[in-house]
């Protein structure tokens, strides 16, 4: 079953004025602290996060590779990847968490840019390289920005993170360099059209043909370019999409099993069952029930720095 982790008031703080659904900052050294320094091999379903080191030493787990890292770098992690990390004791840095959707959300005309932030990504910063200044600075207005009460605030975060993203973006091709071979960025256009259709009509349950003829190619090409670019078929994008929202409503709504499956387009709530068991590892309810225990759990923790 794959770990559980809450989207919403993450790490159990309250009263803080979160954006909902969307975004959260926080200071590594005071959150790892709390955990000797060291965050165990996991993984999120629902969001990607973007660690920033100003300085200090960090060893890094991305599923099966390991290495050590020195600030000041930046660290991507994709959803559905596994991640661990042991911080040394003068690490300094914070790390964002963005909801999935809001960060294919910003970059929705910009589709070249996301084969970028497909796999986990260390980007090591040279303090003097004119890369870097930009990089930290908007980093640092994010995260200043994100502690305030200002008019508009939601507004400068969203301006603030795609441009975090675009330069990380820059920096990662870069690093990269040219690279032979690569799938024109049609297909990438392709899918976002996909996952922008997708998000609109989930809830109707429509089939791959339907999506296909919409974007003007195949089913089988659609299959093709999904499985290129996220090693998934169609369908089974579609069902993840579908998986998501059942997790949200399950662990944040007061919705019945039954009127979430409703919602989701089941006219049968015993398929929806057998559908997320299949899919989640967990019936919908035992889903519920572990997800608010941890919820309860986060809330009763103790507070950064306490």
């Amino acid at each position: 079953m794959k770990s559980i982790v809450p989207t919403y008031a993450l790490y159990g703080e309250h009263g803080k004025n979160l954006v909902p659904e969307s975004l959260h900052c926080e200071s590594i050294p005071q959150r790892s602290r709390l955990y000797d320094w060291e965050i165990k091999l996991h993984r999120h379903d629902l969001f990607v996060q973007i660690l920033y080191i100003r300085s200090g030493t960090a060893e890094i787990q991305f599923d099966d590779r390991r290495f050590t890292v020195h600030g000041p770098c930046s660290l991507f992690v994709p959803a559905l990847h596994a991640h661990g990390f042991r911080f040394s004791e003068d690490i300094d840095g914070a790390v964002i968490t963005i909801v999935t959707q809001q960060m294919e959300s910003l970059l929705a005309h910009h589709a070249d840019l996301f084969p970028h932030f497909q796999a986990p990504r260390h980007v090591p910063f040279d303090p003097e390289e004119a890369a870097y200044a930009p990089f930290a600075q908007s980093i640092e207005l994010l995260l200043a920005e994100y502690d305030e009460t200002h008019a508009w605030r939601l507004a400068l975060l969203e301006s603030l993170l795609g441009t975090v993203l675009v330069l990380l973006a820059r920096k990662v091709a870069t690093l990269a360099g040219p690279r032979p071979g690569r799938r024109s960025s049609r297909g990438v256009m392709h899918l976002h059209r996909f996952k922008t259709l997708l998000n609109r009509s989930f809830r109707e349950q429509r089939d791959i043909a339907y999506y296909a003829e919409r974007l003007g190619i195949t089913p089988t090409q659609l299959n093709r370019i999904c499985r290129d670019e996220l090693g998934l078929s169609a369908l089974g994008v579609i069902n993840d999409r579908l998986l998501t929202e059942a997790r949200r409503d399950l662990a944040y709504s007061s919705l019945s099993v039954k009127e979430i499956a409703l919602t989701l387009g089941f006219s049968d709530p015993s398929y929806f069952s057998r559908f997320f068991t299949k899919h989640a590892g967990a019936s919908p309810s035992d889903f519920r029930t572990m997800v608010r225990d941890q919820l309860d759990r986060n809330r009763a923790a103790p507070p950064p720095g306490a």
